[in-house]
């Protein structure tokens, strides 16, 4: 090999290609990574049908990738500004619908509401749970009282807890809306009945109706904690207690054998 060879070689070697589409295998060989064919001239090779093709196919490719990504953004973007705008109508919908006041005499006789029907419901007595039945006699009397016995410690001591969901509910009105909770009714010097309008209160932020949901809830479920606890330790008294009439019922029983 010549010199113009050597040099010409080592050229090759030494001065690397820099394009996107140019790429060098572990040996040292320039490839053309969309034609997928090693190359000795880069610059006859850019020039060929075959790589203005390559190169074509590849830009359509990634021009139909970036459509279809914009595509999915707007989508997913108008999929949000309907849900917000949904929920705005929802809001406006429901201002809607508090509609004038009332009419006077309403809140007649024949036209108030029934309260607390929801509160008997939620605080309704579960049905008794049904009666064991008495156990058969045995011919021995102290075994005998000491099962009546424990039908009779089976039976509950205590009534069941009613409770509400929620300890306490706060009526929400909104402004302008007449209330369905009875008003004060005063005389005026005619004799007619007339009544007093009540103080509106100021109406609660979603900070204060947020917090105050979490207070009941927390409230709610320390009292059912604590009807646990209780439910539990009247339990454990009455297993110490059939352990302790158990226990003297063997120890006469032994007694009356060794008599």
């Amino acid at each position: 090999m010549d010199a113009k060879s050597l040099l010409r070689a080592r050229k090759a070697t030494t001065a690397r290609i820099e394009h996107p589409h140019a790429s060098y295998t572990a040996a040292g060989q320039l490839r053309c990574a969309i034609c997928a064919v090693p190359v000795n001239q880069w610059d006859a090779h850019v020039l060929t049908k075959q790589h203005r093709q390559s190169a074509a196919r590849e830009k359509a490719q990634a021009d139909k990738a970036k459509a279809k990504r914009r595509a999915e953004e707007e989508r997913e973007a108008g999929v949000k500004r309907a849900k917000v705008e949904h929920g705005g109508s929802d809001n406006d919908d429901g201002d809607d619908d508090s509609g004038p006041a009332l009419p006077a005499g309403f809140f007649s006789a024949g036209n108030k509401p029934s309260v607390g029907g929801d509160d008997e419901q939620e605080e309704a007595a579960p049905a008794p749970a049904p009666a064991a039945p008495a156990p058969k006699p045995t011919g021995d009397a102290e075994l005998d009282d000491f099962l009546a016995s424990l039908n009779d410690d089976d039976a509950p001591t205590t009534a069941p807890t009613r409770r509400k969901g929620l300890a306490y509910k706060k009526t929400e009105e909104a402004p302008g809306v007449a209330s369905y909770a009875a008003a004060p009714v005063l005389l005026n010097g005619d004799g007619a009945a007339a009544a007093e309008p009540e103080p509106e209160e100021p109406e609660e932020s979603e900070a204060e109706k947020r917090a105050r949901v979490e207070r009941e809830e927390r409230e709610e479920i320390v009292a059912r904690l604590e009807d646990e606890q209780r439910a539990q330790e009247d339990a454990d008294s009455r297993v110490v207690a059939l352990k302790a009439r158990m226990e003297a019922l063997k120890k006469r029983r032994a007694a009356g054998k060794k008599a």
